[in-house]
């Protein structure tokens, strides 16, 4: 792992400070455009409450992401890094990937001050083979302040200064996983503002949750002057039973419940994947306490992991001291291979479309 820091960034100030309380739509409209091209594979994890596994779903996701960019590596075929970015100041994406108690953990400060002002860019480069991630922290709660004070001086505009900082460095990364915290409508607008392909994570069966949902697609719906391209693409079932493999009614219910509410939304209930991932919340638990995703923390209660030396990793124990269980391990793993699997299926299908969309109006024109 490695520090890399972005220095050549063009000033997302001087893009944002013709706009005032007063600037018209047509020249937002005409920014908006200009950037849109540039943040398809921008994929944002998010949810209009907490406690619904959004975290751990973004770190799982870019991990088997870059783990499939790195297998294509392998196989001689062109393949570029995963970023994960996490703008929530809680942290936790540090703990999944094991950032939290490294040299590289300064809490969020440059990332805060890239996305508020015209900061560097820092990067943890090779957190995995194929995986960098920017890292979060107090700092961050600073970001909801300091766009809001921006926006009160250059009006909606300013809610596109991640929009505009991802822009840039988009073409270095085959997709940008973008974790935004829900307790924040500046966060959130922000973060709509900049992705293309939103993924919801469900883990409760309450109101709460299905109320969380309903704040999301509103979020979408009110920010479409920033981003008329973000569209929800995928709701996954994140902390669900299963038995023998197959779902429970509990999960089913909440499943009809959803199916109605995007209904009622004119949404498409298909949004909602087959895919999802089983209650293992002690295993999941020990990955966050290990530093290490699913998919990682399985090989190495496997005795399958080597670290960068080539030596076995020792299996990971439970707080015991006990061997983690193996197989319980490997079926969690499972579970996040075929929900990472699920989910890129449905943004390429998106971003299919919207070339075509792209094609038909070049053909107007």
């Amino acid at each position: 792992m490695e520090i890399y820091e972005y220095t050549e960034l063009t000033s997302r100030l001087e893009a944002i400070i013709e706009f005032d309380d007063m600037s018209d739509d047509e020249k937002l409209s005409e920014l908006v455009n200009q950037l849109r091209p540039y943040l398809r594979n921008v994929i944002g994890a998010t949810i209009g409450k907490g406690g619904e596994g959004k975290t751990t779903l973004a770190t799982n996701l870019a991990y088997m992401l870059a783990e499939e960019q790195a297998l294509r590596d392998a196989q001689g075929k062109s393949a570029k890094p995963i970023l994960y970015m996490e703008l929530d100041h809680n942290g936790d994406g540090r703990l999944d990937l094991g950032l939290a108690t490294s040299s590289f953990n300064d809490d969020g400060k440059a990332l805060r001050d890239a996305i508020t002002n015209d900061g560097n860019l820092k990067v943890v480069r090779n957190v995995r083979p194929f995986l960098d991630a920017t890292v979060s922290g107090k700092h961050c709660a600073d970001i909801a302040a300091r766009i809001s004070k921006l926006s009160d001086a250059h009006s909606l505009a300013a809610y596109l200064m991640l929009a505009l900082l991802l822009a840039q460095i988009s073409h270095l990364y085959r997709w940008i996983v973008l974790d935004f915290a829900p307790g924040d409508k500046a966060i959130q607008r922000t973060g709509l503002a900049a992705a293309t392909h939103l993924v919801a994570p469900i883990r409760n069966t309450d109101n709460a949750a299905l109320g969380g949902l309903g704040t999301l697609t509103r979020l979408i719906r009110t920010n479409r002057r920033l981003n008329p391209e973000a569209e929800l693409t995928a709701i996954a079932f994140v902390g669900f039973r299963k038995v023998k493999g197959e779902p429970t009614t509990e999960l089913l219910n909440v499943r009809a419940k959803i199916e109605t509410l995007i209904t009622g939304a004119n949404m498409d209930p298909s949004l909602i994947l087959d895919e999802y991932v089983r209650d293992a919340r002690a295993i999941a638990t020990l990955c966050r306490n290990h530093g290490r995703p699913a998919r990682e923390f399985a090989l190495a209660a496997a005795g399958q992991l080597h670290d960068d030396e080539g030596k076995l990793v020792p299996r990971p124990r439970d707080e015991n001291g006990r061997y983690v269980d193996a197989e319980q391990s490997i079926k969690l793993a499972e579970d996040y291979s075929n929900l990472a699997r699920g989910v890129i299926a449905r943004v390429r299908q998106r971003n299919n479309a919207l070339r075509e969309s792209d094609n038909q109006m070049q053909g107007a024109s």
